[in-house]
């Protein structure tokens, strides 16, 4: 498939995508006019391996997650900047009927490796193999990288822009995809919601939480430096939510904190696309193949999920037939 590729959107999606692409050779563009809704920007960007009120398997994670772990060190090594810390999370169960039936999978080997006995606890069990991606950084490197290379453009690409003429223009211009989370979605059954986490200073006499270490309790508390920790995150389907949530997070912050001090310095909200299912959505619009794409909705599965879906956007956009990918939306 020949032309420019333009990609909308530099949150996590587009970042992603742009890279595949720069590893391969193949020339694009980015437009992004900046993060300050980006859900991407506030996102904790963590991989969990059991997730869910069921404790189970992530979504994923058996055919995703040593690959993806993968994809963000090659963007270390290539970025110079550290992206990847490895975490344990210590998650707490709600009551003690949870507590035996966790037990209770444990004992069958249902959550080896990630939880065995030797994580079990009186009320909470621990979870190996949790890692985290620095989203932030991620995002501010790829921003540098780019702006350098001359193929960030500061600016949003609106839907009516995609037919641009070629005459007199220096380059082919090829398909967009769009990775624009909230912005402009070109899917009807993709929603805007929002979410919100804390950012807080914890110290006193206690110090800093040790690096490294997830509380969980259906809320996470997550170290991120400098004596700072998030906690979230809530999911926002319309503004008569926010508050609520807002207080919900205070709540659990004050209780899964009650060993140290701490106060609150921010409230770190974005807006992220959703689908009815909760799962990513990536593929060509219906009569549009070969000249417009998505990758979106990447949501709480994004950081795990991310790097396939643009690996294969990635390759399917270098080659010269769109017969060579799946028409339509799929997820």
């Amino acid at each position: 498939m020949s032309g420019v590729v333009r990609i909308a959107g530099q949150g996590l999606a587009g970042t992603l995508l742009a890279w595949a692409l720069e590893r391969r050779g193949r020339t694009f563009e980015l437009y992004d006019p900046g993060h300050k809704t980006s859900a991407s920007r506030v996102g904790a960007g963590l991989v969990n391996p059991v997730t869910g009120e069921r404790w189970a398997l992530a979504p994923g994670w058996a055919e995703r997650a040593t690959a993806a772990k993968s994809f963000y060190r090659e963007i270390e090594a290539a970025w110079g900047v550290a992206l990847v810390t490895d975490l344990r999370v210590r998650r707490a169960w709600r009551d003690e009927a949870e507590g035996r039936w966790v037990r209770a999978k444990v004992g069958r080997g249902e959550l080896a490796p990630w939880v065995t006995p030797a994580g079990l606890e009186r009320d909470a069990a621990w979870i190996e193999g949790a890692w985290r991606v620095d989203l932030p950084a991620l995002l501010a490197a790829g921003r540098r990288r780019w702006r350098g290379q001359g193929c960030l453009r500061e600016a949003a690409l609106r839907s009516d822009e995609t037919e641009w003429a070629v005459t007199g223009s220096a380059r082919e211009l090829g398909p967009v995809i769009w990775c624009t989370g909230a912005a402009e979605t070109r899917v009807p059954d993709l929603r805007a919601v929002g979410g919100e986490t804390l950012e807080l200073v914890v110290g006193g006499a206690a110090g800093e939480l040790p690096p490294g270490v997830v509380r969980h309790d259906g809320v996470w508390v997550l170290p991120v430096g400098g004596g700072r920790a998030w906690v979230g995150a809530s999911f926002i389907r319309d503004e008569s939510e926010r508050l609520a949530r807002r207080e919900e997070l205070r709540a659990r912050a004050r209780r899964q904190l009650a060993d140290r001090d701490w106060c609150e310095l921010a409230v770190l909200a974005g807006y992220r696309m959703t689908t009815a299912d909760r799962l990513p959505a990536a593929g060509w619009l219906p009569g549009r193949e070969g000249r417009e794409g998505i990758l979106n909705g990447l949501g709480s599965k994004g950081v795990l999920w991310g790097p396939g879906l643009a690996e294969d956007w990635a390759d399917r956009l270098g080659v010269n037939s769109v017969n060579q990918m799946d028409h339509g939306l799929h997820r």
